[in-house]
């Protein structure tokens, strides 16, 4: 996207009436899905997100109206637009915005509070708009001609069986929880980035917390974690398993198809493998 293109977009919202591109001094900020640029106009700094080519094709009119339903309840930073046709978002560029560190996690006050954002989430009374679901997605981003998919394909099928009979929630959920979602904004924290939100169960966004922050080869901080959700038997310990294979293959499927090249993708297919092979066979 060029400069006329940015101006002419935050002319269209009537963020600026500013015409002169000279006005705008704009810079890319890192993402791994979407285009995300700094725009300064005077003195004032904002975020504008073009939305890139997901995979799994995210519903944006679903995502818009998550992400504006979430700003009632205070845990995600303020937003200026939201177009649901294109997915276009502008928010408020924060200069002190500290954003978390996939290490952070292993520190108890960074994990609390990130914990405490999921909980304020999942008690709340919000419904989402159905997006993003683990429980299907997968059997939409698997290559059958290919035999590791084709395993991981089964295996979480099976695995969306057996959480049906344990029974499965419907709670308005975050599901992307990688460490980068989680910031600090004078000092309190936040969780941002909806375009995966959706009602779901929140033994999911547990699960893929661990998953995705490197965090379930340590037992010292599982067990924590595990005391500070209540979970405190053996059907909810298997369906935390199960949940945390299951984000393995969905995000395995997504990184292959986002990104072929890249070995991670199968890496975590076939990690999902094995670890069902060595709980669950």
């Amino acid at each position: 996207m060029d400069t006329r293109d940015i101006v002419d977009i935050f002319n269209r919202f009537d963020i600026s009436s500013i015409k002169d591109e000279s006005k705008y001094k704009i810079s890319t900020l890192g993402s791994i899905t979407n285009l995300n640029y700094k725009v300064e106009i005077g003195d004032k700094k904002f975020v504008l997100r073009v939305p890139g080519e997901n995979p799994d094709l995210i519903n944006r009119i679903s995502e818009g109206y998550n992400e504006k339903l979430i700003q009632s309840i205070g845990i995600s930073l303020p937003l200026i637009v939201f177009e649901e046709e294109t997915g276009l978002k502008i928010s408020e560029y924060f200069e002190d915005l500290y954003t978390f560190k996939s290490t952070d996690m292993l520190d108890i006050k960074f994990r609390d509070d990130a914990l405490n954002l999921l909980t304020i989430l999942h008690n709340s009374e919000l419904k989402f708009k159905e997006n993003f679901s683990p429980l299907n997605v997968f059997k939409k981003l698997v290559k059958t001609n290919d035999k590791i998919e084709y395993e991981a394909k089964t295996v979480g099928e099976e695995i969306v069986k057996e959480l049906n009979k344990i029974g499965l929630d419907s709670k308005p959920c975050h599901q992307d929880l990688y460490h980068a979602n989680f910031v600090y904004f004078k000092e309190k924290a936040y969780l941002i980035d909806w375009e995966y939100s959706s009602q779901g169960d929140p033994f999911f966004d547990y699960a893929d917390f661990i998953w995705q922050n490197e965090l379930e080869d340590n037992t010292e901080i599982i067990n924590d974690i595990y005391s500070k959700i209540g979970i405190n038997n053996d059907q909810i310990k298997t369906k935390m398993e199960l949940f945390q294979i299951l984000s393995m293959i969905t995000w395995g499927f997504w990184a292959k198809r986002k990104s072929p090249k890249d070995n991670r993708g199968q890496e975590a297919l076939i990690s999902a493998l094995e670890k069902y092979d060595n709980n669950f066979s």
